[in-house]
């Protein structure tokens, strides 16, 4: 069984996981494929988080076994496997499961088809031992676990212990990435903010930032940007400002990922968030005075047990009060095993009311501070090719910006000018490309006009 295709679903850290396990496989000699059909060994790498997701994952894991499963070899992996193995093993009774604190243990269940569910808290994912990038990006994952018990999480049971990645580790891989021809480096963790508490004793997350600042600025410039993961709100209130004065260089997007979750403070308690609204709102305040034009991105949950009207309201106000340039929006769905599943519920159509309308808050949101940009010139580094031909660039700050089909080469750096803008992303053009040689039917498509 040489040929091995992985499937993954879910957050960057289960990119970085599936990265991991492609690199282990690969040192060993095995085909990494494409195709499902092509393969001797399927692994799935799943997700849990919510409720529709872990509905995807079980109806796809029962399509391949009804495919597959007596003629390849059927591995799930992720958090649908180490927090939910019973329901996984109903539907593929004969899959092999990995959890992902195994995921650097792989081959063990590629080989011989041992199961890897039970871990041990002291040790250590390692970084996949060789290079492992797709186009000009790649994620490196800095620890995972964390320091919290929220109340809606499910997450926690999948990967229970904090483990952080020694910081000469890290760095020794990002030199390597960069030689290889990186130039997005995603930090990847479930909690980036509690970074080194398990082996420095302490959050050494702008250590990190600073050591691999070094690595990536060069005389001329960045030979690559570093873009910091999703980091708990009060697990970062303690380094706050010695985060912002390293995240001021130019090698580092200023991007924070840093979910509020609601904008009330007695939901926040209900969800145990250590946290209060005023707090949160300091931090974004403080932010944007250090590092001027910084993209905030947070996540909030809508119909969390213990929300009312009023509560929902205060979480419309904040959004439109510090104009979120990204909001990942989900409604709460219970989660085996977690408190908040135990809680008197918000009725569905309640939930999906107000998922309604505060995405359409979201949106006008969006579109106000995207279309701000318009007009104006930016450098741009181009990261991934998007649908239809178009490429995927991102700003100073993290914007994704849309350019025209062939209009620059992945990994480089352009001026460009900011031509539209959508509530999700901003439209641009390369500086001295008339926008006459995009045709009326791509500026339609790509939205490569005012809208």
């Amino acid at each position: 069984m040489t040929r091995v295709y992985i499937e993954t679903y879910g957050c960057a850290l289960n990119h970085a996981d599936s990265a991991i396990m492609s690199s282990v496989l690969a040192s060993r000699g095995y085909t990494i494929v494409d195709s499902i059909e092509d393969a001797d060994v399927i692994i799935i790498n799943t997700c849990t988080v919510r409720l529709d997701t872990e509905q995807r994952m079980v109806k796809r894991i029962k399509e391949v076994w009804r495919k597959y499963g007596k003629s390849k070899r059927i591995v799930i992996a992720g958090c649908l496997a180490k927090a939910q193995p019973y329901l996984v093993k109903r539907v593929a009774p004969g899959a092999v499961l990995v959890s992902p604190g195994n995921v650097h243990r792989i081959y063990l269940a590629v080989e011989s088809g041992t199961e890897l569910l039970v871990e041990d808290p002291l040790e250590r994912k390692r970084l996949p031992p060789r290079p492992w990038k797709h186009g000009v990006v790649a994620e490196v994952v800095i620890q995972e676990g964390c320091l919290s018990d929220c109340a809606f999480c499910i997450t926690k049971f999948a990967r229970r212990y904090l483990r952080s990645q020694p910081i000469e580790e890290i760095v020794d891989y990002v030199k390597k990435l960069v030689e290889a021809g990186v130039v997005e480096i995603r930090l990847t963790g479930q909690d980036t903010a509690t970074y080194g508490v398990d082996i420095y004793g302490k959050r050494m997350l702008p250590k990190l930032l600073e050591e691999i600042a070094s690595v990536v600025e060069s005389p001329d410039g960045c030979k690559a940007y570093v873009r910091v993961g999703m980091m708990s709100p009060d697990q970062a209130l303690p380094f706050w400002d010695e985060l912002l004065d390293i995240m001021s260089h130019p090698c580092i997007f200023k991007f924070l990922h840093i979910p509020v979750q609601s904008g009330d403070d007695r939901v926040l308690r209900v969800m145990r968030r250590e946290y209060t609204v005023d707090e949160y709102r300091r931090m974004v305040y403080e932010a944007r005075s250090k590092l001027p034009g910084v993209t905030i991105a947070t996540d909030i949950i809508v119909g969390h047990p213990g929300e009312d009207e009023e509560a929902f309201e205060n979480t419309v106000r904040l959004v439109e009060e510090l104009l979120f340039e990204r909001v990942h929006l989900a409604q709460y769905t219970p989660r085996p095993r977690t408190l908040a599943a135990r809680l008197p519920q918000v009725p569905d159509p309640v939930k999906k009311e107000r998922s309604r309308r505060l995405q359409r808050v979201i949106e006008d949101v969006g579109y106000r501070v995207h279309a701000s940009y318009v007009g104006a010139n930016a450098l741009l580094v181009v990261t991934e090719e998007g649908s239809e031909g178009t490429l995927v660039a991102r700003t100073h700050n993290y914007m994704q910006v849309i350019l025209p089909p062939g209009s620059a080469n992945l990994g480089s750096t352009i001026e460009a000018k900011i031509v539209g803008a959508t509530w999700y992303d901003l439209r641009a053009v390369p500086v001295g490309m008339d926008l006459g040689a995009v045709s009326v039917v791509e500026q339609r498509e790509h939205g490569y006009c005012r809208v």
